[in-house]
């Protein structure tokens, strides 16, 4: 195991602290390393669901999760006035069942990082420069300093610099959706109380939650449009390109919009998703978004990282430390998972967004269908036991 023992992870978002966690609970050695200078509070609801729901069990940090729950307990519907068109359970609402358990980003992200203690973390640090060979992989760092490893896993997200280091460009597919979303944190001003209001017309969908923290609400846009945006990580042109998408949208678009500017953690990207045939070359791998983003709004993408980091760490464990022989299992185990996930996330793209607006029987008809195909593609894999 020696050969391999120091690894590096690359970011700090689900996948990246879970594989750490793995990783050293089974005698490795990680160090994880974040682009950003620290983790990002609130952003979208996640659902912990299906096989995920026994991954974080097992690491002790379940009943963790379900105290910090977001608290969504009705799902309302309104039209461009604000009236109210349908109401329903948070539950349902969210497509939850069973011990599924919805819980921010951030909130996430900060409990997977606490049960990493030990592992050296390092934020706003970033690599320049990947080279492989027979022995080990030596890595460039922003300073210029250079640092050999035995692995290194890119958990860096949709936009992986490290995929796009180590696979060439035939090696990966990214699709666009057709849909931009985006989310970021306001006050409560509609004194919201652990209620999600939605408004959806013309493929264009706005909501406002608020659950745990009265005093602040996520606001989350989502839409199809025909238009580019050129410079797709500019935050200036992300927030033109929303005022200009939801002008004169109606309910509370033009008051929301206009708080955004003063959101300290603002989120916008394309709903995309990543196809790859192998997630790992030479000694690089890829987990989570960076290798099989199944977009945004699939409600997946962070089981995929809790999943994909789970036997990506026991495979290795496994393979006594064998990655050639570890790799090929990863890509092997996780193939028909993802590939029910980013189907279950064309199924909600083609569900989401009606040309008007939301009635009871549409709202019901969509919960019932995506609830089934979720509860499917949640659990398309036996985990195998690794201790």
């Amino acid at each position: 195991m020696s050969a391999i023992n120091k690894i590096l992870v690359i970011g700090a978002g689900i996948a990246g602290p879970t594989v750490c966690y793995w990783l050293k609970r089974f005698g490795f050695s990680p160090t994880l390393i974040e682009r950003s200078s620290k983790i990002r509070k609130g952003g979208q609801g996640l659902d912990v669901r299906g096989v995920a729901i026994d991954i974080v069990k097992r690491m002790g940090i379940y009943e963790k999760i379900c105290n910090m729950r977001t608290q969504v307990e009705l799902g309302r519907y309104v039209d461009a006035r604000g009236n109210i068109l349908h109401e329903e359970k948070g539950e349902r609402f969210a497509f939850r069942q069973g011990e599924d358990v919805e819980i921010n980003r951030g909130d996430l992200v900060e409990i997977l990082i606490q049960t990493i203690e030990g592992v050296p973390c390092h934020f706003n640090q970033w690599i320049d420069g990947i080279k492989q060979s027979d022995n080990d992989v030596e890595v460039q760092f922003k300073d210029g300093r250079t640092e050999h490893y035995g692995l290194v896993i890119g958990a860096d997200g949709l936009h992986s610099k490290t995929r796009r280091m180590v696979f060439n460009e035939d090696e990966y597919k990214l699709t666009n959706l057709g849909l931009y979303f985006s989310v970021f944190s306001i006050p409560n001003y509609l004194n919201l109380n652990h209620t999600e209001v939605q408004f959806e017309a013309n493929q264009k969908l706005i909501s406002l939650t608020s659950d745990k923290n009265p005093k602040m609400a996520e606001a989350a846009f989502c839409f199809r449009t025909q238009n580019v945006l050129n410079n797709i990580r500019d935050e200036n042109e992300q927030q033109k390109f929303l005022r200009d998408t939801f002008q004169d949208f109606g309910w509370e678009t033009s008051k929301i919009l206009e708080l955004m500017s003063d959101s300290d953690n603002f989120y916008f990207d394309s709903v995309t998703q990543v196809e790859m045939k192998s997630w790992t070359k030479g000694r690089v791998a890829l987990l989570g978004d960076a290798g099989y983003s199944a977009s945004p709004i699939s409600g997946q993408g962070n089981n995929l990282a809790l999943v994909g980091a789970y036997v990506f760490a026991g495979e290795l464990k496994q393979a006594g430390g064998n990655y050639h022989r570890a790799f090929s299992r990863y890509n092997e185990l996780l193939h028909s998972f993802v590939e029910a996930n980013q189907k279950l996330g064309i199924l909600v793209n083609e569900s989401t967004l009606v040309y008007g607006e939301v009635s009871q029987e549409v709202a019901e008809e969509r919960s019932n269908k995506i609830m089934q195909e979720v509860e499917i593609a949640a659990n398309m894999i036996s985990l195998p036991n690794y201790e």
